[in-house]
């Protein structure tokens, strides 16, 4: 029987992406169980934005909700390629771009560069941890976060979960706590046939507290890596070299 790979989160996955994973032999399906809203940026942000030496940048929704107040002159920190590739579409570089896709070391990695006290925007999900910013802040710099956009549940996708919840060999992929929040607050009941594939460590926790099995989660956390690493653990099974 043909698996069905299922992505929750709110972006389609990419056309390269569903080629690869169409030829290891996987039917996709776009199910987004969360919904990302820009909020209008606070009155007390919008009085710093001249000052701002550098934004600091954790998500591809953050650049482009933030995208029409980001100077031409301020330096840019992105937490992955990803969210370098959302600037890339507006004909901006990076400045920094941190080679681990986990806050913590994002703000390390940058911190090793040693720069005097700076001046950080740091626009965030609603349910973004604080933990970056604080330790930005105890390093010595000046830091503003504060919520870019909203990160709800998507109603729509989740009125969807039924028809595959009813069906054999699916693969459900999930890419942030938020979009595994939004799947068990229907309390689905997994089959047996059924796995869970996660883009790393943070949402790999939100599932496990949750009392469900994490069947697949790459190295490095990606949704790229995610997807090599599910076709790959296919591959493995049937013998694939």
């Amino acid at each position: 029987m043909v698996k069905k790979l299922i992505f929750t989160r709110e972006q389609a996955p990419d056309s390269a992406w569903l080629e690869k994973i169409k030829q290891a032999g996987f039917e996709t399906y776009h199910v987004p169980l969360i919904r990302c809203q820009t909020l209008a940026l606070p009155e007390s942000i919008k009085a710093v934005l001249p000052a701002a030496d550098w934004v600091f940048f954790t998500s591809a929704v953050a650049v482009e909700a933030f995208s029409p107040y980001l100077r031409a002159d301020c330096q840019i920190a992105t937490i992955g390629p990803r969210t370098s590739r959302a600037l890339d579409e507006l004909d901006r570089a990076c400045d920094f771009q941190a080679s681990s896709h986990y806050g913590a070391d994002f703000v390390q990695e940058w911190l090793a560069l040693a720069l005097p006290a700076q001046k950080i925007l740091l626009p965030q999900s609603s349910l973004s941890n604080p933990s970056l910013a604080e330790a930005l802040k105890e390093a010595g710099h000046e830091v503003w976060a504060w919520p870019m956009y909203q990160t709800t549940s998507n109603l729509t996708g989740q009125k969807q979960l039924e028809n595959y919840l009813s069906q054999e060999d699916v693969i459900w992929t999930f890419a942030s706590p938020s979009a595994w929040q939004s799947f068990c607050a229907l309390k689905p009941q997994l089959p047996s046939s059924h796995q869970i594939a996660v883009i790393g460590q943070t949402t790999a926790q939100a599932v496990k507290e949750s009392g469900y099995r994490v069947d697949c989660q790459p190295q490095r956390p990606s949704v790229e890596e995610m997807v090599k690493e599910i076709i790959k653990k296919e591959e493995d099974k049937h013998g694939i070299l």
